[in-house]
């Protein structure tokens, strides 16, 4: 099949605000007020991001556009980059789980910073983010579980041409163009998943790069350099480099009218989306039990084929987490804290060492369930006299459960300490009608806390 790459640039160019329906409409403000929290959130707790700050600070000179939290001003393509890794750093960021990757931490970027730069309407930053994370997720869909297998992370290679979308239609950019920038950003597309080896902060980094990226591949398209054709779905093209299962028909099946990107999530956790289900068990089986498990208590968890791979399987590291990154990548960690806890948060990494957290992770029981969906998961505790197992198909957070506009704005309000204006949510919650985007974004430049060294 070819001409998919082709088709996703004419729909990107083409398609126009009023032809996204309402509740996705809904989804992405609520993306965007998400994305806003986490990356300020980001910025200051995550360990990495005081050493990410420096070396951008080295690259970086003069330049006009924001970093969320930061009183400075920065080149578009390190502000993108920056948003981009504080955004993913805390592995809060929203989620789309059959493409299994984040969209708003590489495709928002990418928008503020372009959006900023030709100080666009809020309409044309909601359809730009709207077409980008359409794209973001067709392609994630287009991928499959077969960039996993192969060794690579979706966000960093579907994030960067639903980035590279959304810059484009900031751009202005007509279909040939933007097939361009698709065709430049295929030489720019990776994502490693060798970071799971020792909790390496690599992925932090793969949104940030993701979106930085996009800023050149729509920026160069737009001066004229001549982008691969068939990008994505040519016999040397993003598909069969990075999947050993490709499925080319999904970047076009339904487009125009199955909007995709309508599935994403927001998550009430800062981990992987996949241990979210346990999370979510671990925690309705501590209420049942009227509280935490006793020592010796008999856990057990299930999870699908599809979460092993990423957050179980015999690593020591799964059952002792080292770091930040391995315990955002264990179910029996993240299962663990909540039992004990009754939360997860991230303060709940601060309990990596302790000991009642290692003797419940190296004691719980786990298995794989094929009946279970993706980011599903069963907890049974046996505790003596108390009993409870509880079973979760879909996690929290995910579109059909219940989140309201005020669960996000709480969300929000507590990553950034009710620092940054209160317009700032309203005149999310109302894009569609904000004149233009940059007075929003020099808002976002008030200090969320004291700049890190």
């Amino acid at each position: 099949m070819t001409g998919q790459t082709r088709a996703l640039a004419a729909f990107v160019a083409g398609t126009p605000l009023e032809s996204l329906p309402d509740e996705a409409r809904e989804r992405l403000t609520q993306c965007l007020l998400d994305f806003v929290g986490v990356a300020a959130a980001g910025s200051v707790l995550a360990e990495s991001s005081a050493a990410v700050r420096r070396a951008v600070r080295d690259l970086a000179a003069g330049g006009d556009c924001t970093v969320v939290g930061d009183a400075g001003a920065w080149p578009a393509p390190y502000a993108a980059l920056l948003n981009g890794t504080f955004a993913h750093s805390l592995d809060f960021d929203d989620t789309h789980i059959a493409g299994g990757l984040h969209p708003g931490a590489a495709v928002i970027p990418a928008a503020l910073a372009v959006a900023e730069r030709v100080e666009a309407s809020g309409a044309e930053l909601l359809a730009a983010l709207a077409l980008g994370y359409e794209v973001c997720c067709r392609v994630g869909a287009a991928l499959g579980h077969g960039a996993y297998h192969r060794g690579f992370h979706p966000t960093a290679i579907a994030g960067l041409f639903g980035a590279t979308a959304a810059a484009g239609r900031l751009l202005g950019l007509d279909g040939g163009r933007i097939e361009d920038a698709f065709g430049l950003a295929g030489s720019m597309a990776a994502g490693s998943m060798q970071y799971l080896v020792n909790g390496a902060e690599n992925k932090r980094l793969h949104a940030g790069l993701a979106a930085h990226d996009a800023v050149l591949a729509a920026t160069f398209a737009a001066s004229g350099v001549r982008g691969a054709a068939d990008a994505i779905e040519g016999e040397r093209g993003l598909l069969h480099g990075y999947s050993h299962e490709p499925r080319a028909e999904a970047l076009t099946a339904g487009l125009g009218s199955d909007w995709l990107m309508a599935g994403t999530g927001i998550k009430p956790y800062p981990s992987c989306r996949l241990t979210h289900g346990a999370v979510d068990a671990a925690l309705v089986a501590r209420r049942e039990l009227g509280g935490a498990p006793n020592p010796g208590a008999r856990v057990r968890l299930a999870i699908s084929p599809a979460a092993a791979m990423l957050v179980g399987g015999d690593d020591p590291r799964k059952r002792a987490p080292r770091n930040s990154v391995d315990g955002q990548f264990s179910a029996v960690f993240q299962t663990a804290v909540a039992l004990l806890d009754g939360r997860v948060d991230w303060n709940s990494y601060q309990r990596i060492a302790d000991t009642d957290v290692l003797a419940l992770t190296a004691a719980i029981e786990l298995v794989t369930d094929d009946s279970l969906p993706e980011a599903g998961a069963t907890v049974t505790v046996a505790d003596g006299a108390r009993e409870a197992t509880v079973r979760i198909d879909q996690p929290s957070g995910e579109p059909g459960t219940s989140l309201s506009w005020q669960l996000v704005r709480t969300k929000y309000e507590g990553l950034t300490d009710h620092r940054l204006p209160d317009r700032v949510a309203e005149a999310i919650a109302g894009l569609a009608s904000v004149p233009s985007v940059r007075t929003l974004l020099r808002d976002l430049r008030t200090p969320i806390v004291q700049e890190q060294p």
